[in-house]
């Protein structure tokens, strides 16, 4: 009697169609109008500390002052925990965007300088809509000094912001600006011309990089400036009455919880999307979850209205893809199956279904073969990829006809589909074949490769076996190029215990479009291996 499997396919006929957005700013009230254009439900879900709608006609429902407790449930049917004060809310949605605005920190500790009445923020000067109260100067005016990225580099969208607010500032008849910066970032749109119309208008603009100026508080309030000029090396001196200072634009405070509570993989900063070129433009390492705007970087205003309608356009194309019948990638043996949760701890899409049996969500899952790799009891099968026969059919296949002498080399190399596979199909179409008695295995990721197959390949007569992963931060599934790495060094470690040289097994990483370089790789490792069979 065969043996049952187990695969979830969670494509409901009827799923929820109201798509959950973590945010209330412009970016995410754009997201859910563009949804709603299109005729799909979606609420806005914001913090307490969100300001009231500004945008008309976002047709949405908004969710304030709620936080997210718990989510389960996988893509296309996601299950969230809310709690709005004292109750509890539970919603379910095919899909959920993290839209949340960034952060933004005035950098006042960098200058020297204290928050006052006249030592602002960019942000506070954009709320006066540039009308400053009138300075006490005799014969009036007003002078305004803007600091912008001294020792450490403005962000360009907010460099862009501050030479957007002194053209402004300057074009005012009765005020003069000086826009006092190190290295001044001009790569936003239009920032470029915002310096050339400032100094038309005439702002001073003043640059440093070695010595930075100091600054002094009068009394009667207004600051003294001492500026070192690095061309002639001689001090001078300027009063203003204001002092603007840039900021610093990080992730909103509410997104370390929601990425925990989602189990999205964050970046160095803590913006709710990894290093990897994989996820770009809105991708997570978790199907049906999306990140837009502010939660994904530091985006200027411009760059998140664009992410706005990029961002509702993957979401229709995957709300679209829901009802289709798709076949299970994965299959977990019920017989073979012990329930030690491997699968559930090593999937880097969180597609592992913890129930009476264990099962794999297709809708969720990206088909890596990390479980299969990592599954202690073999339970775990890929539909159409049958690595331990590959490897068999491989190292059967001569490598010269049957009455030539020579090299009888036999090197087993397993590479990516995505990475390896294409630099291979590259480096052929450039008349570049790999040399006689090397034998390739195209797997889907490198994690898919374990222990036992690299020992397999050894059995079946390999005398080396290279192991190519994808770049680090290349990985569709973030994490496959690493295991892959400790999984070789285990499976060396073991080698060299058993009299084998460590060297015949070799792990690298190869780009997809580096098919000469892949060539020169499989020629190098071919000579060591030569290298060691003639010792």
């Amino acid at each position: 009697m065969a043996e049952k499997t187990t695969s979830a396919i969670r494509n409901p006929a009827s799923p929820p169609q109201e798509v959950i957005i973590f945010g209330s700013g412009v970016c995410a009230q754009k997201i859910a109008r563009n949804l709603c254009g299109h005729g799909i439900s979606a609420c806005l879900a914001s913090g307490a500390d969100a300001p009231p709608l500004r945008g008309q006609g976002v047709g949405a429902q908004w969710l304030r002052g709620v936080e997210l407790t718990a989510c389960r449930g996988f893509a296309g049917n996601f299950e969230l925990k809310l709690r709005q004060r004292e109750t509890f809310l539970y919603r379910k949605a095919p899909a959920i965007v993290l839209a949340e605005d960034p952060h933004h920190a005035p950098a006042y500790a960098p200058y020297g300088l204290k928050p006052g009445s006249r030592v602002m923020s960019i942000s506070q000067l954009e709320e006066t809509r540039g009308d400053l109260p009138a300075a006490d100067r005799p014969g009036g005016g007003t002078r305004v000094a803007f600091f912008c990225g001294w020792e450490n580099d403005s962000h360009p969208a907010v460099a862009r912001r501050m030479l957007a607010a002194c053209l402004q500032l300057q074009q005012h008849s009765r005020t003069s600006t000086y826009f006092m910066t190190g290295n001044l970032k001009v790569a936003a749109r239009g920032a470029e011309g915002l310096v050339e119309a400032a100094k038309r208008s005439g702002t001073i603009f003043l640059k440093f990089t070695r010595r930075f100026p100091t600054v002094q508080t009068l009394a009667d309030g207004h600051f003294k400036i001492d500026c070192p000029d690095e061309l002639t090396r001689a001090p001078f001196q300027l009063e203003t009455d204001r002092i603007v200072v840039d900021e610093t634009i990080g992730p909103h405070p509410r997104l370390e919880e929601l990425a925990r509570r989602l189990e999205i993989r964050q970046d160095g900063i803590g913006f709710a999307q990894s290093d990897n070129v994989r996820r770009l433009s809105n991708a997570t390492n978790r199907r049906g979850i999306f990140t837009a705007g502010g939660s994904r970087g530091a985006l200027s205003a411009d760059e998140q209205m664009a992410d706005a309608d990029q961002v509702a356009l993957n979401v229709l194309a995957f709300l679209k893809d829901l009802g289709a019948d798709t076949l299970p990638g994965m299959e977990i043996h019920r017989g073979r199956c012990a329930r030690c949760l491997t699968c559930h701890r090593l999937c880097p899409h969180k597609a592992i279904e913890i129930g009476p049996h264990m099962s794999v969500v297709s809708a969720a899952c990206q088909r890596c073969g990390i479980c299969m790799a990592g599954c202690p009891a073999r339970a775990i099968h890929m539909e159409g990829v049958q690595i331990g026969a590959k490897i068999k059919n491989c190292i059967r296949k001569p490598t010269r006809s049957s009455g030539e002498k020579g090299d009888h080399l036999q090197v087993m190399v397993f590479g990516c589909a995505r990475s390896t596979g294409q630099a291979r199909a590259l480096a052929r179409l450039s008349g570049q074949p790999l040399p006689s008695g090397v034998r390739f295995v195209e797997v889907p990721c490198g994690g898919c490769i374990s222990s036992r197959h690299l020992l397999t390949a050894f059995e079946a007569g390999a005398r080396g076996v290279m192991l190519c992963t994808c770049h680090t931060d290349n990985c569709q599934s973030d994490t496959g190029n690493r295991v892959a790495r400790r999984r070789a060094q285990a499976t060396g470690d073991q080698l060299t215990a058993a009299g084998i040289e460590g060297d015949r097994l070799y792990v690298t990483s190869v780009a997809a479009n580096m098919g000469t370089e892949f060539v020169a790789m499989i020629n190098g490792f071919a000579e060591r291996i030569r290298a060691l069979d003639a010792c």
